[in-house]
């Protein structure tokens, strides 16, 4: 599937057309990250930022890899050689810094047959993926709906958007320990519809960014979760400035750790 379009110069005055990348749920552009929706025109055929052109001569794009076993485990690592012991269903190459905005870009999310992201039921962060800067994870894991074990996540830095990655998992509990929160800046619909949710674990020293930041309904639906401190979710308390340790005096949804 379409991953890139490269151009050393593109002018696109008077160019139209709507809908052009319908579909092409994997194409990324080489200066930030930008992926198209299904709605985009001709307006994003172009280089830099918010365009889906790539220069070769200035890809700012790196990628990480997710090979996914038939045992139900998904591994997210730098490196493209599978495990040979493992029986191997699917692989794919994902964009560090890609912006996606949907489904289509995993090896699990195939609508049918093995790939399909019901069978997805663990999910592993290789230790490798601490040589990457800069992280985008939207929509990594939305929608498994058996997903019930996220390992690793401590290998991470640099991570900016959560846009949905876990929405409607089945985990009852995720460890953030060893994750620095400090870069992040989306946390829209990050764990919605995780119902079975009960518990976050993180470092005693986490602390979101004090700007930069934002996260509506981030806790969407989480109707089983506790902070620490016996914070219990609520309706009225879905935002992003709940993903922090749950204190008298700061309730929140993370239990120390």
């Amino acid at each position: 599937m379409l991953e890139t379009i490269y151009a050393t110069s593109f002018s696109n005055p008077g160019l139209s057309g709507s809908l052009m990348f319908t579909g092409c749920t994997r194409l990324v552009g080489g200066t930030d990250g930008f992926v198209p929706s299904t709605t985009s025109g001709a307006s994003v055929c172009k280089l830099g930022a918010g365009g889906v052109l790539t220069d070769p001569n200035n890809d700012a794009r790196a990628w990480f890899w997710a090979h996914y076993y038939a045992d139900g485990e998904g591994v997210l690592t730098a490196t493209s050689t599978s495990d040979a012991t493992r029986e191997l269903v699917a692989s794919g190459r994902i964009c560090a810094i890609g912006k996606y905005v949907g489904l289509g870009f995993t090896p699990w999310d195939g609508m049918t047959g093995p790939t399909h992201r019901q069978y997805l039921t663990s999910a592993t962060f290789a230790a490798d993926m601490a040589t990457f800067s800069y992280l985008n994870l939207n929509y990594l894991f939305y929608s498994c709906t058996n997903l019930a074990s996220v390992s690793g996540l401590g290998n991470l830095s640099g991570v900016r958007s959560m846009r949905y990655t876990f929405s409607s998992c089945a985990f009852t509990t995720i460890d953030f320990r060893g994750f620095d929160p400090t870069t992040l800046t989306d946390l829209f619909y990050t764990f919605s519809g995780c119902s079975h949710l009960t518990t976050i674990y993180a470092d005693a020293t986490w602390a979101l960014p004090s700007s930069g930041i934002t996260g509506s309904q981030c806790f969407y639906s989480c109707s089983s979760l506790v902070g620490g401190n016996g914070t219990a979710w609520a309706s009225s308390k879905t935002a992003y400035t709940y993903f922090r340790i749950d204190t008298a005096s700061t309730p929140g949804y993370i239990t120390a750790a």
